[in-house]
């Protein structure tokens, strides 16, 4: 097992367990008071209302406090070159003039030389495409950060990120894009890491972007449009609605189709740990609950603990939202490679058949999802499990009419 997935996995479940998202994911806003010191917000979301600040989680938490819009970053938990390379569409139909690229920490493994190029390899995929779907945009490759010293992972990640940052570099000058080193903020501020040691709290992101202002020299930069919000339709509608599941909701926020309040969706979420986030649920008092959760637990557990672990999902969900109308999705097909890959998902037909039952006896919502892949050509990402970005607007299309 490589040694940053047991770190993500060690991460993921104690923040479910505390019901929060660590501090500077998407998935959660934080709202601590930004230092006196810092340029009001408005003046900073004018200055990169033309950007977008595209990675994992770490970028993200430039929307805590609400610094940016959500428009202007796609900031995602668990996100990897691969993956933002899945969702390049959704980049280019934002239409930014800056592109600015914040990821790397999630494509770490055991130390090797096939893993680093693995990785440059694929960053240089995404870099193209950029150009190639956004040949005015200027792009932006921002350094890998550092995780805190003190941290267990410090002394194995630390030399690892080094040797990424010095490959992201060669590679951004032999693509005639800026690399821009984040290492002299943390030699020149006392940057305070959130508990995880890997994130940080909000008092960093205004002064990444004051650095990053100072270093673009944005304010006499050519600026195109602001990136604009085109899903104001789809937040409007589904307004009173959380969508609970794994990352194939979660990219519903990362996309910015639909707010970030209405999602508890993490990556490798199962139905235990989504159980644990009834209480975040509750708190946000929706009058509809769209539950799409199995992609995971179909390789964990049997088909009779898997309806039982839903039932008791459902029983804690209407203790704690009695009124709270609750619409359980099927689990989503994959592709035939992804098939191949993990036998279990043959069972999708079988599990979605007890889960139509249990629906039934419960007297819950069943939302059959067949009909959208059988009507629509679905283009999946690279894993064969998730989607790219045009199947979340006829998801959502699907979806509307149950909360008329």
């Amino acid at each position: 097992m490589k040694m940053v997935q047991r770190w993500v996995r060690i991460f993921l479940s104690a923040a479910i367990l505390s019901t929060l998202v660590a501090c500077g994911t998407t998935y959660d806003k934080g709202q601590t008071q930004l230092a006196t010191t810092q340029a009001p917000a408005g003046s900073v979301q004018e200055l990169f209302d033309s950007s977008l600040f595209v990675g994992d989680s770490i970028i993200g938490g430039l929307t805590n406090d609400d610094l940016l819009p959500e428009a202007n970053v796609m900031g995602g938990l668990g996100a990897t070159v691969q993956s933002t390379l899945d969702n390049v569409e959704e980049i280019a139909s934002r239409k930014p003039s800056h592109v600015f690229l914040s990821m790397g920490q999630n494509d770490l493994g055991e130390p090797s030389e096939e893993g680093k190029n693995t990785f440059v390899q694929q960053y240089t995929r995404l870099v193209d495409r950029i150009r190639e779907l956004l040949p005015a945009a200027r792009v932006y490759v921002l350094s890998i950060t550092a995780v805190d010293a003190a941290s267990p992972f410090g002394a194995s990640m630390n030399p690892q990120i080094e040797t990424f940052n010095a490959a992201l570099q060669k590679m951004a000058k032999e693509k005639g894009v800026d690399y821009i080193d984040l290492a002299p903020i943390f030699q020149q501020n006392k940057i305070q890491y959130d508990e995880d040691g890997s994130h940080f709290t909000n008092a960093f992101y205004p002064i990444l972007l004051g650095y990053l202002k100072e270093w673009t020299d944005m304010a006499h930069q050519p600026r195109g449009p602001a990136v604009t919000d085109t899903n104001e339709a789809y937040k409007a509608a589904f307004k009173h609605s959380v969508f609970l599941g794994d990352s194939i909701l979660g990219a519903l926020s990362y996309l910015n189709k639909v707010d970030t309040a209405n999602v508890i969706a993490p990556s490798g979420a199962t139905l235990s740990l989504a159980l644990m986030n009834v209480e975040k649920l509750a708190s946000r008092a929706p009058e509809h609950v769209f539950i799409l959760l199995g992609s995971n637990d179909i390789r964990l557990s049997d088909k009779q603990e898997f309806i039982e672990s839903y039932r008791q999902l459902i029983g804690s969900i209407r203790n704690k939202l009695p009124n709270a109308k609750l619409h359980i999705l099927s689990i989503p097909p994959v592709a035939k490679d992804a098939l191949k890959q993990v036998p279990q998902y043959a069972n999708i037909t079988d599990f979605n058949q007890a889960l139509e039952q249990l629906a039934d006896e419960v007297k819950v919502d069943y939302v059959d999802l067949s009909p959208l892949f059988a009507a629509n050509k679905i283009q999946y990402a690279d894993n064969g499990v998730h989607f790219k970005p045009h199947f979340y607007p006829l998801l959502l299309d699907y979806l509307q009419g149950l909360v008329k």
